[in-house]
């Protein structure tokens, strides 16, 4: 429970008065006081400002509000075969180190650390705390023979635990025998390792200091196509045939496996904090034939600080809702670049601010005369406001767009921006979810899915060499209803707009829109299946227009 000092007093570390003094408490100073037996004189207090715990005389305390006491109790997980214990899994599932207590006895756990400790059958005392959070305290009682995960997590700057029994399952149907028919025996050889050469560049790996995880999935996408498409991976209205062959071509259907993902992370701690690493990649690159390895994410974040290729600071990731389709809404705002990006929290609020320089590579539609490389790097920034029924964040942009004349050598400048509205909205309970967002902005195509890719931040006009950067808009809403824990649907549009100009053919790209209809099963841990689909429409300039139609599903099971 809560406790102030009403007198100068000494902490002991023991009760009763020839305990040794640990420290001098002062009058008012706060504390949190364990629950022992009434009766005793001297209370056990926690002083979470040093972290050090002791007695302190119980007249010279000030009680308030107490603590809530949990009980975690599992016992349908009883094993059949007696082995004189049970085994118990905790799981640090928090970005800062946690203490836990197990029948007095501490463990300090890491960043997403986890240990196994085997322990007797019945009920043990538990404590868990964090600098800067509330502690709880209770009780764990837990079957003989059996096996259990403790995850230990923060919502809020409040400690919160999950207890989960491990089911073993013996399989009936498939038995595996592994057998060693040969023992190659070889004979040791002595090396003077004096003379062995070692030949490393100054850019070699080092050896690994850290603990390093993986993580990733097994994706199975299969696809079959009405109309209009040819791309495998992504639903593009871009690409979607306008005219004669509207409708005609590539119907069909695929299955392939290139959208699986790898990643391995590392969190290493550091005098002032925690280095975090992490590389992701699948297998999407090259042709869908191809299925080349290809580089997603690889960054490094320390305290605020993120450096390496990772989303784009203009987007708002938690606004974009889970499709089918790997590409999502077409006005989405999801890129992944180089950048250095400061971002932390606000105060003592849960809003978020975050300024980046980003790699500033434009796609132009004429590669004559354009330089890919760029004189100045993006600067994109984003304030994210957070409250009890969701959140709504404020992005900017700004960019310089350089190009060169190839037949005077003279280089124009030329600003470039972009704005984004964007959120997501619990309606009466988070069951129900609504995602927004709305873009505008001059120059930035390539920021937005819809254009990605497809040579659109600026156009070269070929009578005078004069480039002509068009503005872009957009938006989509999605609504979002869970049918139960493991189930869920969405239904999803959206819209975006390129500006043409006077010289452009009368076929070059106007609008777009999107539509999709979509649906989650969680069939069990680390398991998950998706359905939808997916409806758009091309118009060009001349008010012609295509449209495309797919049914789309995945199985996806995570490492």
């Amino acid at each position: 429970m809560k406790a102030q000092v009403n007198h100068d007093v000494f902490m002991r570390d023991s009760h009763g008065p020839n305990g040794h003094v640990m420290m001098i408490l002062k009058n008012g100073r706060n504390l949190l006081a364990l629950p022992i037996d009434s009766n005793e004189s001297y209370i056990r207090v926690w002083d979470y400002q040093t972290g050090k715990r002791g007695f302190v005389y119980k007249k010279y305390l000030t009680l308030y509000e107490i603590l809530p006491r949990v009980e975690l109790k599992e016992l349908s997980n009883h094993g059949t075969l007696k082995r004189g214990g049970t085994t118990l899994h905790l799981e640090n599932q928090f970005k800062k180190d946690i203490n836990f207590e197990l029948d007095q006895i501490p463990y300090q756990l890491q960043p997403y650390e986890e240990i196994t400790l085997r322990i007797r059958e019945g009920e043990h005392g538990i404590w868990i705390s964090r600098d800067g959070a509330f502690p709880f305290w209770g009780s764990l009682t837990l079957a003989d023979s059996a096996e259990y995960v403790l995850k230990i997590n923060e919502t809020e700057e409040v400690l919160v635990s999950e207890l989960y029994p491990i089911l073993s399952h013996q399989d009936t149907v498939l038995t595996e025998y592994y057998s060693v028919d040969t023992v190659n025996v070889t004979p040791k050889v002595r090396v003077d390792t004096a003379r062995i050469v070692n030949n490393k560049h100054p850019q070699d790996l080092e050896e690994s200091k850290s603990k390093i995880g993986i993580r990733g999935y097994v994706k199975l996408n299969a696809i079959y196509d009405f109309n209009g498409l040819s791309d495998v991976d992504r639903f593009v209205p871009v690409e979607i045939p306008v005219g004669d062959e509207r409708n005609t071509i590539d119907r069909g259907f695929y299955m392939g496996a290139r959208q699986s993902r790898l990643a391995f992370y590392s969190n290493i701690k550091a005098k002032t904090g925690y280095l975090k690493i992490y590389i992701e990649a699948d297998f999407a690159g090259g042709s869908t034939i191809q299925m080349l390895f290809r580089l997603r994410q690889a960054y490094a974040e320390y305290g605020f600080l993120t450096i390496g290729q990772t989303w784009t600071t203009f987007a708002n990731l938690e606004a974009i809702p889970l499709t089918v389709d790997r590409e999502g809404p077409n006005s989405s705002i999801a890129i992944r670049q180089g950048m250095v990006r400061w971002e932390k929290k606000v105060g003592y609020t849960d809003n978020e601010f975050g300024v980046a320089i980003e790699t500033p590579t434009t796609a132009f539609s004429d590669s004559i005369a354009v330089d890919q490389r760029q004189k100045y790097p993006d600067i994109s920034s984003r304030y994210k406001v957070k409250y009890d029924k969701g959140q709504v964040q404020l992005s900017g942009l700004f960019r310089i767009i350089s190009h060169t004349d190839i037949n005077t050598n003279h280089v124009t400048n030329t600003a470039g921006y972009g704005i984004m509205v964007s959120g997501k909205q619990y309606i009466e309970n988070k069951d129900n979810i609504l995602y927004f967002q709305a873009v505008y902005g001059k120059g930035i195509s390539r920021y937005v899915r819809a254009f990605r890719n497809y040579s659109m931040d600026a156009f070269v006009n070929p009578a005078d060499n004069s480039v002509f950067i068009p503005q872009t808009s957009g938006g989509y809403l999605s609504f979002e209803h869970h049918w139960s824990e493991k189930l869920f649907s969405n239904i999803t549009g959206g819209v975006t707009w390129l500006e043409n100009a006077e010289w452009q053919a009368e076929d070059s790209y106007k609008s777009s829109y999107y539509g999709s209809i979509n649906s989650f099963w969680f069939a069990f841990d680390r398991m998950q299946l998706g359905v939808g689909y997916i409806y758009g429409i091309r118009r060009n300039k001349n008010d012609e227009q295509g449209y495309a139609s797919r049914f789309q599903m995945y199985i996806r099971y995570d490492i």
